[in-house]
């Protein structure tokens, strides 16, 4: 599980965001060159039923708060993700993601 907080970083102030505001993260950068995200995401409806995201890099996405279902590029069906736990998508792909609550997240970027 991930630190409730990270010390001796700097974090890009400038967010990411798309989804027109429905999901929105921020860079965290580590003194060592490491790189995360910590972002959120608003419920999926009917104007977007899932969220998809690609990937440049291998990414851990750790879910800090709420749950979530996942489909991996590749995979067959969702999957489904709750606070504390964590899954892995492989660089130059990319996942689909679908929540009836708010989801908050670390993406560690690990490639």
């Amino acid at each position: 599980m991930t630190a409730a907080q990270f010390t001796n970083v700097t974090v890009n102030t400038q967010a990411s965001i798309s989804y027109d505001g429905r999901c929105s993260s921020h860079t965290v950068m580590f003194e060592d060159g490491r790189h995360k995200t910590l972002g959120v995401i608003l419920p999926s409806d009917t104007t977007v039923e899932q969220y998809q995201f690609s990937t440049n890099t291998s990414e851990r996405i750790e879910i800090i708060s709420g749950e979530c279902e996942v489909k991996i590029n590749g995979d067959e069906e969702f999957s489904y993700y709750r606070a504390g736990q964590s899954f892995v998508v492989e660089g130059n792909s990319s996942f689909n993601l679908r929540t009836e609550e708010i989801v908050q997240y670390v993406c560690h970027l690990e490639g």
